[in-house]
C-alpha cells in the first residue's frame, strides 16, 4: 500500500487498555506528514522544473530544424551556429542534471521514510516489550498481594477459631 499525505491526514488508531498514547502517536504522524509534504513540494518543482527545460529543448530542437537549409556548397560554420551547439548541449546537461537531482531526491525520500518507519517499529516495539515486562511484575505482585491476603486470612480464622476455644472453655467453667 501506497502511504500518501492522506493516508496519514485520515489514519485512526483503535484504542485499547494499555495502548500507545495517542497525543504521542499523532505528533509522530504530524512529523511524518510534514516531512512526506515538504518532499511533495520539492518534487513538485523539480518536475515543474523539467517539463520547463524539456518544453524549453523542444523549442530549441524546433527552431533547430527550421532553420534555413544549407547550399549545396560546403560553408564553414559560424560562430553562432556553434553557440546554438554548444547552449543545446549545455541545455541537455542542465535536463539530465535536473532529471539526476530529481531521482536522488526521490530515493532520498524514500530511505528517509523508510528510516521513519523503522525507527517508529522499534519504538513501538521497545514500548510493547516495556509494557509486557510491567504486565509481568504487575502480574507477580498481585499473585504476591493475594498469597499475603490469603496468609492474613487463614491467621485470623486462627486466632478467631482459639478466641472462640477460649470463650467456650470460659463458659464451662462458669
Amino acid at each position: 500500500m501506497a502511504i500518501t499525505l492522506d493516508t496519514i491526514v485520515n489514519k485512526v488508531f483503535k484504542v485499547v487498555k494499555n495502548g500507545y498514547d495517542n497525543n504521542e502517536v499523532e505528533a509522530f504522524l504530524d512529523e511524518i506528514l510534514e516531512e512526506m509534504e515538504n518532499r511533495e513540494a520539492e518534487t513538485n518543482r523539480l518536475k515543474e522544473q523539467v517539463a520547463s527545460l524539456t518544453a524549453d529543448l523542444k523549442q530549441a530542437r524546433a527552431a533547430l530544424a527550421a532553420a534555413p537549409s544549407v547550399s549545396a556548397a560546403p560553408v564553414r560554420p559560424t560562430h553562432s551556429v556553434q553557440e546554438d551547439r554548444h547552449s543545446a548541449e549545455s541545455f541537455e546537461l542542465v535536463l539530465s542534471k535536473a532529471k539526476g537531482a530529481y531521482e536522488e531526491i526521490v530515493t532520498a525520500a524514500d530511505q528517509r521514510a523508510e528510516e521513519i518507519v523503522a525507527a517508529a517499529n522499534k519504538e513501538a516495539s521497545t514500548i510493547r516489550e516495556d509494557a509486557q515486562n510491567q504486565i509481568t511484575d504487575l502480574t507477580a505482585k498481585l499473585a504476591d498481594l493475594r498469597r499475603q491476603t490469603s496468609d492474613y486470612y487463614d491467621s485470623v480464622k486462627k486466632l478467631m477459631d482459639a478466641q472462640n476455644a477460649s470463650l467456650n472453655q470460659i463458659k464451662n467453667l462458669l
